[in-house]
């Protein structure tokens, strides 16, 4: 009778047994399934603009060093005119502005390199995918490391701005791409961002096919 008793206690313990860890599959199962479908997105959308942020930050601090160096911005161009003082050829100091691309990317690659270095903090509210809560809680790791290289690009416009005047700008377009890793998510992260270099005012007429408009559409890049 006692071993029949004891018998039945061992089955009905091993059903609890089963039965808890099955539940407790079930629901880590179900919380995963939750966080990839509904909380990752959140805080990959958080990461990427923390990221977005930091990178915009770090050009300007790479900008301002570049504009130290006030020697990069004399004798970019030479314009020859005619008799009637119109502008019939415009040449680029192409060395020149090779120096000011390397002075560049070196620049902005150090200032990247110290936010891609470590991590960014994300609030562990963030990890429910609940947007009302996602600032709350604990900050969690989440780490970034460079990928490539900086790309930078030194472009030159010319508006028309009045009679006989012609806006002459030189544009520095930089681009970098971080690598961003996040609970089930790896992605990258692109950033371009333009600077203006230096601008001048030119007098005397200046011909049509070096013109543009302010729009994107029509811009012609005249460096070599």
């Amino acid at each position: 009778m006692h071993a029949h008793t004891y018998g039945k206690n061992s089955r009905r313990k091993a059903y609890k047994a089963t039965a808890f860890i099955l539940i407790a599959a079930l629901l880590c199962t179900l919380t995963a399934l939750y966080f990839a479908k509904v909380g990752a997105p959140l805080v990959a959308e958080i990461a990427e603009a923390e990221i977005r942020a930091q990178t915009v930050a770090a050009y300007v601090e790479a900008n301002a060093n570049i504009h130290k160096l006030a020697d990069f911005y004399g004798d970019f161009f030479e314009y020859e005119k005619n008799s009637e003082g119109e502008i019939t050829l415009v040449r680029a100091n192409t060395a020149g502005i090779n120096s000011l691309v390397v002075h560049a990317q070196r620049e902005v690659q150090a200032s990247i390199d110290k936010i891609t270095s470590g991590s960014i903090e994300i609030p562990a509210g963030a990890f429910t995918g609940i947007s009302l809560i996602a600032d709350k809680g604990g900050d969690i790791s989440i780490n970034v490391s460079p990928v490539g290289v900086v790309d930078v690009k030194i472009n030159s416009f010319y508006y028309a701005e009045g009679i006989n005047q012609t806006l002459h700008r030189l544009v520095m377009r930089i681009t970098t791409t971080v690598h961003m890793l996040v609970p089930l998510k790896a992605q990258d992260v692109t950033v371009s961002m333009d600077f203006v270099l230096a601008e001048d005012i030119l007098l005397g007429r200046v011909p049509d096919s070096y013109i543009t408009g302010i729009s994107q559409d029509n811009i012609f890049d005249l460096l070599p």
